[in-house]
């Protein structure tokens, strides 16, 4: 399999993209197409985990900005 292949394959796999954004407080967003529809989230740590069991982060659906 050639670079090409492998890049093409990646490409028709990709349901969306992240960006790290909030400096000391870093949060991720970007959107994710969830059943055909593109969704916009934002990725949170999760503030309150206490166990093991619990999960590392929190994805949330964005809010439109109020202009």
């Amino acid at each position: 399999m050639n670079e090409n292949n492998t890049s093409s394959e990646w490409s028709e796999r990709e349901i969306g993209a992240l960006w790290r954004k909030g400096g000391d407080k870093p949060f991720y967003s970007g959107s994710v197409m969830v059943g055909g529809e593109k969704l916009e989230i934002v990725i949170f740590k999760n503030k309150y985990k206490e166990k093991d069991n619990q999960p590392d982060l929190r994805i949330y659906k964005s809010k439109q900005l109020q202009k």
